[in-house]
């Protein structure tokens, strides 16, 4: 059966900033101690019965980067257990999000990324069918036991030691930091131009010469410093600052504020 390419599995991958599309969702694709936890999904299903299945779709379409989003294995099942709920519009917007705001340039690591993914749809096969859950974006009604071909471990890589994407909750920290640019910066209704989540990121990519993840732990500080410089001068920040409110949490409160929710 045909399915979606290499070179839109690298885009996919590419433009999901390597985390799980599900709005408030923290899991990656591929963790970083090396897991994939990650699954590609078709927005509308591949086979007839599948979940928001459209016959009017061509082969092609159904296996374009339009229709497919990256989730993690838990809402996967979700959205594929209430395709009523999670609709073909309501997954279209939380891609396009999603891309706005972790979406990066392609890099030559995408290509083994990809290959994984494709490596582990391939391998799903499905027994017991006598539930109504999609699991691996192939478009049949499946329940029961997921089996992957082959006696080898999960495919694994490891975040380079020593760096901000290596760390927990130096990775938390920033992207909390990069959301509240975001939530200030897009709120300024006197904007020329349409606001894109994305470019943050790529301002850091820019100025530090590589992806905040990659970029060196040794530098942390500096990352934090730069996206609270921005943060401060959005018009919602200096209004905070008139009211006496705080337009972001230290490094220190957001690490206690974290570990003290349920």
């Amino acid at each position: 059966m045909p399915g979606p390419s290499e070179k839109t599995i690298r885009r996919l991958f590419a433009m999901s900033g390597n985390m799980c599309t599900f709005p408030g969702c923290s899991s990656r694709i591929f963790e970083a101690t090396g897991t994939v936890t990650g699954e590609v999904c078709h927005i509308r299903a591949q086979s007839s019965g599948g979940p928001r299945f459209d016959s009017t779709q061509t082969e092609d379409a159904r296996h374009a980067f339009a229709n497919l989003i990256l989730l993690c294995r838990r809402h996967h099942k979700i959205i594929d257990a209430e395709p009523g709920l999670y609709s073909v519009d309501t997954l279209e917007e939380i891609k396009t999000i999603q891309e706005e705001h972790l979406g990066r340039p392609k890099q030559e690591t995408d290509g083994f990324f990809a290959k994984v993914l494709l490596n582990a749809m391939s391998r799903i096969e499905t027994r017991n069918n006598t539930g109504n859950v999609v699991i691996g974006s192939l478009g049949a009604i499946v329940a029961g036991t997921l089996n992957f071909k082959g006696s080898g471990k999960a495919p694994r890589f490891q975040t380079a030691a020593g760096t901000i994407g290596a760390d927990q909750e130096a990775s938390r920290y920033v992207q909390y930091l990069i959301r509240q640019y975001n939530q200030f910066a897009s709120a300024d209704t006197s904007r020329a131009t349409k606001f894109n989540h994305a470019v943050i990121s790529k301002n850091i990519e820019s100025r530090f010469r590589s992806s905040w993840r990659d970029t060196a732990m040794e530098r942390f500080a500096e990352v934090c410093v730069y996206l609270q410089e921005r943060i401060r001068k959005t018009r919602v920040a200096k209004s905070n600052s008139v009211k006496g409110h705080r337009s972001f949490s230290t490094f220190e409160d957001y690490t206690r504020e974290t570990k003290r929710a349920p």
